[in-house]
């Protein structure tokens, strides 16, 4: 069955949980004016259609999709990685992945793929036993926990559900990721996603044993907001930072100066 706009529009409004009246208000618009939108009784402006992904704050790539449906042209650019006016971008980033050393960073895209990283990274993810993954969720849905070199694997992969969970919403859905997320969650025990929101902790650490030491990170995540290409745009740039003296040292005693592209 062909997809229409009224549907993708009402999608969008259950996925940010809003009734018509909310949305219309919001909007400056008629609730009727809404329902006759939804149902394809009116047919939305370009610039309604805008206004209305703008304020659920839908991602670019959802955006363009609803445009085309609507018969209208993209309005987000989708270049090829080696595109002149994104050589900055990728400069921009191989500078925080070689600035970040000796501590792990990686970059992801929207779906989790492992687009770049520095050799800390490359070294981490090789000795938890991810070396030959390229999809960073997968990696983690494959780990077994009763062997995993995560010692604090309930709590790691709650916090990764969560947020992978937040993602989904933002994203208005995604097939490959809602399947992620089915997966993971039958590992997750349900106390330990409800021990995560409850933590007292200052900070939510995953923990490693690496050569017999106890090393532990939180995570600063960067996203590139001010990037207008669909693809790019919604890279994420995860900075791995040490918790503790020990693996501060860690890192500092067995640093590497190379940075390692996976991707371009």
């Amino acid at each position: 069955m062909k997809l229409n706009i009224g549907t993708v529009l009402k999608q969008w409004r259950k996925q940010r949980r809003y009734s018509q009246l909310q949305l219309a208000m919001e909007i400056g618009i008629s609730s009727k004016h809404i329902s006759f939108l939804e149902t394809g009784r009116s047919k939305p402006s370009r610039q309604m259609l805008l206004n209305i992904a703008l304020f659920l704050n839908i991602t670019k790539s959802e955006i363009n999709r609803a445009l085309i449906i609507a018969g209208f042209s993209p309005a987000f650019s989708q270049h090829s990685q080696s595109h002149q006016s994104l050589l900055p971008v990728f400069a921009a980033i191989k500078q925080m992945l070689e600035n970040h050393l000796p501590y792990p960073a990686l970059v992801l895209n929207h779906r989790w793929d492992l687009v770049d990283a520095n050799q800390a990274a490359v070294d981490l993810m090789g000795f938890a036993g991810f070396a030959d993954q390229s999809n960073f969720l997968q990696a983690l849905i494959a780990d077994n926990e009763a062997t995993s070199k995560i010692i604090n694997w309930q709590e790691s992969m709650a916090q990764v559900l969560i947020r992978l969970r937040n993602e989904i919403c933002l994203l208005g859905g995604d097939d490959f990721l809602q399947k992620c997320e089915i997966q993971l969650a039958n590992k997750v025990k349900p106390e330990s996603v409800v021990s995560v929101f409850e933590s007292q902790s200052t900070v939510l650490t995953t923990q490693l044993k690496l050569n017999n030491q106890r090393l532990s990170f939180f995570s600063v995540i960067a996203t590139l907001g001010a990037v207008q290409d669909v693809a790019i745009g919604e890279y994420k740039i995860e900075l791995m930072f040490p918790v503790d003296d020990k693996t501060r040292n860690y890192f500092y005693s067995n640093k590497s100066h190379n940075a390692c592209a996976i991707g371009p």
